[in-house]
């Protein structure tokens, strides 16, 4: 595995010499070497896209902390990518409940509606069930449940679904 973390690192400073923005990054080099020796899939991959993301956005992506609702419904390496690897996060107090209007609505040909919510997130629906009077504007509630599963209320309806975006 390390023969691969070795490659992967050589070629990736190899681009350094392709890409100008690259070039003149002189920690480039340091950075990728450092992302070899995680040995977590989805944490070494986050590394080395933050390694070779242009200065500005590595910037954004090290100093920007992510709101803890903008994690809710991520989940495993989705997750992993979006952290930094050196910052200390509270898994005890992941949030429960989430609250947001619909900005969007879609319908999936098999009938599952898609929802655009106002803080960016789009959930979509696991399966068509009973009749959700939804439209553009209504407030609906996300709860966590057991297992990793969602659902949205409505005015007293649930439906089961999943983060998409």
């Amino acid at each position: 595995m390390n023969t691969l973390h070795s490659t992967l690192a050589a070629m990736l400073l190899t681009t350094v010499g392709v890409h100008p923005a690259l070039a003149a990054d002189a920690d480039l080099s340091e950075r990728i070497a450092a992302c070899t020796r995680e040995h977590d899939d989805a944490r070494r991959l986050a590394c080395f896209d933050r390694a070779a993301a242009p200065k500005a956005d590595a910037g954004k992506v090290a100093a920007g902390k992510v709101d803890a609702t903008q994690e809710f419904g991520v989940q495993g390496s989705e997750l992993a990518r979006n952290r930094d690897d050196g910052e200390a996060h509270d898994e005890s107090a992941p949030p429960k409940r989430m609250t947001a209007k619909v900005a969007a609505l879609e319908q999936r040909p098999r009938g599952e509606l898609v929802f655009t919510l106002d803080n960016g997130q789009v959930w979509a629906q696991k399966e068509v069930g009973a009749y959700l009077p939804v439209k553009v504007g209504d407030s609906v509630t996300i709860l966590a449940g057991s297992l990793g599963s969602f659902r949205l209320v409505l005015d007293n309806r649930v439906t089961s679904v999943t983060r998409v975006h």
